[in-house]
């Protein structure tokens, strides 16, 4: 056997060993199946009909002697007692019957042998069988019942016939016994169970424990088998005491009974044991035959396979492999492969561990680009924020000072102003609004408003261009339930999409019309269009369609992601439509429509200094010279409030000496001090109990809000913020103070 292959030598053992054991053990167990399936159903066919027969002869002798009572001719005369005197002489001869019934069509008693002549005559029981013989006028067999003093049994009824005329119903009721007497003379075996059931499934009589389990159904595995319109059939099934038997069926067709027979399914399978012993012999001598070939051929294979063992545990451990020369090619390639796979992973080894160290590397350079983006954001915000604050809040100074209604330029450097707060706040986030998690300032806002808006945003784009833009809109107001300055966002960037791919001489149109209970807004151009692989992803993240190498139209990607998202926020849908490249385009937006009113979002005015008089001194600290003049003329003019201002921390402590205020505004970014540690300053100066103190910073994310709480601060306000909600903080503060003090 030198030089032959593993797999030869494997499949010598496999067919020595097993080729006859599965050829034996396959014929041997197939024969025994057959064998005993077929001899038990066969026997218990056969005896169950043989019971059948004689359970259906006991019946009939039954009706064959109450047919013969049936033509007495005291019936004919009406003698009832005459007819109780013959009755009496049947009963001497028929010891099963428990008694005789006479009643007329009506279920009227007239005679019972169980009850004396001039006593209470019982009514009929088991009614059902009674109508069944009146209405078909043939014998009946009836269900088993209990009778008057609750013995069991079953009535077998015979209508009585004079001259085509149904005259009376005569029954005999017959004991169970006389079903169990027909079974025993068949000398069933005491270890086998045969019930017989009425036509309602109760047991009239059963081999075993009859007397117990008389009147009751059969087991459920037994109901199971007998489930369907099969006159007769076999299975396996539980007796009632749990044993599983080998059960055969028939019915009777005539009084619609049914005969079952079980036979103990270890008598059945005690042949197959024998069996089993026979071939025994045959499965052993192969087993024997495949140890013998399995050591021979084992003994070829033991010391290279070993020898592979140690290899693979020693390349486990990181040392040498070494295998030395053996006859059986599969092992000696095997050798091979374990040498190969120990000098792979020793570089793999060394590779690995420069890869980890460059990961390492990695991972620390993107945490700090984190973090810098981190602080470069915040910083971002902060120097945004800052010159918002002064203006918005000049421009409320302005506003108060000049109440001229037609101030159309302040009017319209307040909204520019709103708008770029907004936009400053998206860029710090953007995925805030493309994940729908942008706060909507909603309320009733007539849509031909934020059409006037978004066009005024763009008016500069199209003034450049050679045709200006197509505009209708509706004579009377389409109010929706919005946010003015996102939807005039929504609408602007249809507008600048639209201008940057259509030619300047192209047309662009913008339509609002209202369509049942929605407001529609299209926006339609001749420009590039949009191709048909393209268009159903026009609304994702950074999906762009061809541009030139110039990209003139310049871009992310992202204004029609912003624009899809900011409308589902308001409930309503966008769609794009294009007939193919170079054929136009059309971006129409559908809003539910709700119920407006006339009230203008362009300018409110905040409050005045008598509207709220309350005579606060206000410390105001910030190094921004033209925020902190403007805020403390505001807060002064309009609120009634004595203001005094300071560019630092030191300054504002210094002030304390001559000014103690009821509420400190702080900016968080101070040089040399921060708000932060100046707040605290004030939280431990025990001149100023009460104090409220707020931060109005360019600093507005989650973690400068919860510093700021930690510090000492009571609210935190992000720049730039109206006077009316600076106020209203103010005042809440001071609420919240009294509550306290106050107590429930």
């Amino acid at each position: 056997m030198r030089n032959l292959p593993l797999g030869k030598r494997l499949f010598l053992l496999a067919l020595a060993g097993i080729l006859p054991l599965a050829a034996m053990s396959g014929i041997a167990l197939l024969a025994l199946v057959h064998q005993q399936r077929a001899q038990a159903e066969h026997a218990s066919l056969e005896i169950v009909r043989a019971l059948a027969i004689g359970v259906e002869g006991e019946i009939q002798r039954s009706f064959s002697a109450l047919a013969t009572l049936a033509a007495a001719n005291s019936l004919e005369r009406g003698d009832i007692a005459a007819f109780r005197m013959r009755t009496r002489r049947v009963m001497e001869n028929q010891p099963h019957w428990l008694t005789i019934i006479l009643a007329d069509p009506q279920a009227n008693v007239l005679l019972n042998t169980n009850v004396a002549p001039g006593e209470r005559l019982p009514p009929v029981a088991e009614k059902e069988s009674f109508e069944q013989a009146i209405r078909t006028r043939k014998p009946v067999v009836g269900f088993l019942a209990r009778g008057q003093h609750g013995q069991f049994g079953v009535p077998l009824r015979v209508p009585v016939l004079r001259n085509g005329e149904l005259r009376y119903i005569l029954t005999c009721v017959i004991k169970p016994q006389a079903i169990m007497d027909r079974i025993e003379r068949q000398r069933v075996p005491s270890d086998w169970v045969v019930s017989v059931f009425d036509a309602k499934g109760l047991r009239v009589a059963r081999s075993r424990a009859h007397e117990k389990f008389i009147g009751k159904g059969a087991s459920p595995s037994l109901q199971d088998l007998l489930k369907g319109d099969a006159r007769e059939g076999t299975g396996i099934t539980n007796a009632l005491e749990g044993e599983p038997v080998y059960t055969a069926f028939t019915r009777l067709d005539s009084i619609g009974w049914t005969v079952a027979i079980g036979i103990p399914t270890s008598e059945i399978d005690m042949s197959g044991y024998r069996s089993l012993a026979v071939y025994g012999g045959g499965l052993l001598l192969s087993l024997a035959l495949g140890m013998l070939a399995s050591l021979a051929v084992a003994r070829s294979i033991n010391r290279p396979i070993g020898e592979l063992r140690k290899a693979a545990q020693s390349l486990g451990h990181g040392g040498p492999v070494a295998v030395g020369a053996n006859d059986i090619p599969e092992t000696r390639e095997v050798a091979e492969a374990l040498a190969a796979a120990a000098r792979q992973l020793e570089e793999n080894a060394s590779e690995r561990e420069k890869l980890l160290a460059d990961t390492e590397a990695a991972r620390r350079q993107a945490e700090a680009a984190n973090r810098t983006k981190d602080e470069f954001l915040a910083m971002l915000g902060h120097e945004l924020r800052n010159p918002l604050a002064p203006m918005v809040n000049a421009l409320e100074l302005m506003n108060r000072r000049n109440h001229d209604p037609d101030a159309r330029e302040r009017q319209v450097i307040a909204r520019q102003v709103a708008h770029l707060s907004r936009l400053v706040d998206d860029l710090l986030d953007v995925s805030r609004i493309t994940k729908g998690k942008i706060q909507l300032q909603r309320n009733p806002i007539d849509l031909r408003t934020v059409a006037a808006n978004a066009l005024e945003l763009t008016e500069p784009i199209f003034e450049r261009r050679e045709r200006g833009i197509d505009v209708e809109l509706p004579d009377r107001p389409i109010f929706v339930d919005g946010d003015a300055v996102r939807l005039a966002q929504v609408l602007s960037n249809l507008l600048i999409n639209a201008a940057k791919f259509t030619p300047p001489e192209g047309r662009i149109a913008l339509r609002l019309r209202a369509v049942d209970d929605m407001a529609e807004l299209a926006v339609e151009d001749s420009g590039c269009g949009i191709a048909a692989d393209l268009l159903p992803h026009v609304f994702e993240l950074f999906m762009q369609g061809r541009q030139s190498i110039d990209r003139r139209a310049g871009g992310l990607g992202l204004g029609l992601a912003i624009v899809k998202a900011l409308v589902r926020m308001h409930g309503g849908t966008v769609v794009a439509e294009s007939e193919g490249q170079d054929k136009g385009s059309r971006f129409v937006v559908q809003l539910p429509l709700c119920a407006g009113s006339e009230t203008t979002t362009a300018w409110e005015p905040g409050p005045s200094a008598a509207d709220d008089e309350h005579g606060r001194r206000i410390l105001l600290v910030d190094d921004n010279a033209d925020a902190a003049e403007i805020l403390a003329q505001l807060l002064h003019e309009a609120a009634g409030c004595e203001v005094r201002t300071e560019a630092n921390g030191p300054a504002a402590l210094a002030a304390l000496d001559a000014f103690l205020p009821d509420v400190a505004i702080l900016d968080i970014g101070l040089p040399g001090m921060s708000g932060f540690e100046l707040a605290q300053h004030l939280r431990r100066d025990a001149r100023l109990p009460g104090l409220h103190i707020v931060a109005l910073t360019g600093y507005g994310r989650a973690p400068d809000r919860a510093r700021a709480l930690d510090h000492g601060f009571d609210e935190l306000l992000v720049k730039p913020v109206t006077l009316a909600r600076l106020l209203a903080v103010i005042e809440r503060l001071e609420k919240e103070t009294s509550d306290r003090q106050t107590g429930p």
